[in-house]
């Protein structure tokens, strides 16, 4: 509510782990007291999704589709640049996956343009 009254053209963007059932949103989940299953009840459709756990990726991309959500990849992570074909492959047929970013933990960007090479390889667009 705030974001809409301060800016209210802007685009609010989560990290998707805490609403995520393949991630984090379940019970038992690290310090948390209680339960996050159903944390993704108090997410609006509007908000832009940026799911992230590379090894549940299609499930990920797919629950989110299904909320009703936009969603752009967050890849990288420190790992193999060429991962990035990986969650493209993933996303095809998945409605409302927009696009994808490059994402470090660790303030490394020595390997972004390798691994805009091989998405666009991947999907042919430039």
């Amino acid at each position: 509510g705030i974001m809409k009254e301060v800016a209210p053209e802007s685009k609010l963007c989560v990290w998707s782990d805490m609403f995520d059932p393949n991630h984090n949103a379940h019970g038992d989940y690290y310090l948390v007291r209680g339960n996050l299953a159903g944390s993704w009840e108090g997410l609006p459709k509007e908000v832009l999704v940026v799911p992230w756990l590379y090894e549940k990726r299609k499930e990920s991309l797919q629950w989110f589709s299904n909320r009703g959500h936009e969603q752009i990849i967050a890849g990288y992570y420190d790992h193999r640049p060429e991962q990035i074909a990986n969650w493209l492959s993933a996303a095809e047929g998945v409605k409302g996956v927009t696009g994808y970013m490059y994402t470090t933990w660790e303030a490394n960007y020595k390997d972004t343009q390798r691994m805009i090479d091989v998405a666009e390889a991947k999907s042919g667009n430039p």
